[in-house]
């Protein structure tokens, strides 16, 4: 997940929910509550964020301000 902040940081997250071999649980869902959890813990404070799958580098989910968005055919 890579989140921009209003005050221009940028931050990467990465969770090993459901590859990697340290997960007690390999479950893509689990993971995917932590991020958002995450980004609702961020608010509006960040101005967007965006949920990746590493491997396919595919756009799993976007938000702005902390809500949900739609992404356009040209995100993915």
């Amino acid at each position: 997940m890579i989140v921009w902040f209003k005050d221009g940081n940028i931050r990467t997250l990465h969770s090993i929910d459901w590859r990697s071999r340290y997960s007690k649980s390999r479950n893509r869902e689990t993971g995917l509550a932590r991020l958002r959890k995450k980004i609702a813990d961020y608010g509006a404070n960040a101005e967007n964020a965006e949920i990746y799958d590493k491997s396919t580098r595919q756009l799993i989910e976007k938000y702005h301000k902390g809500v949900k968005q739609e992404p356009k055919n040209d995100d993915q």
